[in-house]
């Protein structure tokens, strides 16, 4: 028999995390919340902060970095009540967040996952949701549809376009509050996915599964996006583990001449991406000035790996494939 928690458990993978476990663990337990830490061989006091803030806290050591989606799985194994909340360690839940997700789920039987409005330190807008690989998003992602709308949330913000709940595609994986029937009908996460989109594909699946992903934005969380990789590691480790990542879920529920266009459409994305940028850094307030310069780099750095991804994974005629190396990929930086 499922039970229903009086402290909604908060699974947190981490990896020497010291740097900003310590607020997420804070808010978790003044959110009413139970944290429930899977540490992946960390180096640094990231256990040391966890038990001085909630000598409560369910921690799971393991002997190896187990990836992100694996660590999620096995912490969630470790959990009892009907609703898990599965969170990044440099999240900070703000005000009623927890108990708000949670008691969202507990009236939307429908609904099989939900994600909060997500924000930066400094209180501007992040984006916490988005579309799956297809030709549709791929060609909104190319000619900048998709840019512009996010550009539209983040200047108008904190006036809202979003007020109200809705079903999306995904929600993004930094927090996502999972009813626990749904993620064991579908068997959780995909463990072939290291760092990133494995929650795409677990929003995929429960959509197939006839459960709704919905954006929840009456919850809200700060997020520092990148914190434990692309901010601390200046290599194309991540990005090129990004690009793969894409190319695993594209391939996953598409066939295969969708899933070339859909990466082909990345690629160019991300070089007008970069071009925007370096245009609008001489227009925006010099308050986004800052991250226009962080975000140049790191875009042409994806655009480069998509380039050597597709020349690498695609063949030039249309249904062709060549043998890919992953691994040769990946730790090629």
């Amino acid at each position: 028999m499922i039970k229903t928690s009086a402290h909604t458990e908060v699974v947190i993978p981490t990896h020497n995390s010291a740097r900003h476990i310590g607020p997420c663990v804070k808010s978790i337990v003044a959110g009413g919340g139970l944290p429930v830490i899977v540490d992946n061989r960390s180096m640094d006091n990231t256990l040391e902060i966890v038990r001085s803030l909630s000598p409560e806290a369910k921690i799971i050591a393991t002997e190896e970095d187990l990836g992100c989606c694996r660590s999620l799985n096995l912490g969630f194994k470790g959990t009892t009540g009907d609703v898990v909340i599965l969170s990044n360690p440099d999240v900070v839940f703000l005000n009623d967040s927890i108990s708000q997700m949670t008691e969202f789920l507990r009236r939307n039987r429908k609904v099989g996952a939900t994600g909060p409005q997500q924000v930066f330190p400094d209180r501007s807008w992040q984006r916490s949701y988005g579309d799956l690989p297809g030709i549709w998003s791929g060609v909104k992602d190319a000619v900048g549809i998709t840019m512009l709308r996010a550009g539209a949330r983040e200047i108008l913000w904190p006036r809202r376009i979003d007020r109200r709940p809705k079903e999306v595609p995904y929600v993004d994986g930094a927090v996502l509050a999972m009813r626990r029937l749904a993620f064991e009908q579908i068997g959780g996460f995909d463990e072939e996915f290291f760092i990133y989109s494995g929650e795409c594909d677990l929003c995929a699946r429960l959509r197939k599964a006839g459960w709704k992903a919905v954006f929840f934005p009456g919850a809200q969380v700060i997020h520092i996006r990148g914190a434990d990789s692309v901010r601390v590691d200046n290599s194309d480790r991540f990005p090129r583990q990004l690009v793969d990542a894409l190319g695993k879920l594209a391939e996953k529920h598409l066939p295969f001449w969708q899933a070339n266009f859909y990466m082909r459409a990345e690629w160019v994305s991300y070089l007008l991406k970069a071009q925007v940028c370096r245009w609008a850094r001489s227009v925006i307030p010099k308050r986004m000035d800052r991250r226009m310069i962080t975000r140049i780099p790191q875009f042409d750095t994806c655009s480069r790996v998509f380039r050597e991804y597709l020349k690498m994974r695609f063949d030039s005629k249309p249904g062709h494939r060549r043998h890919f190396e992953r691994d040769r990929f990946i730790n090629s930086h």
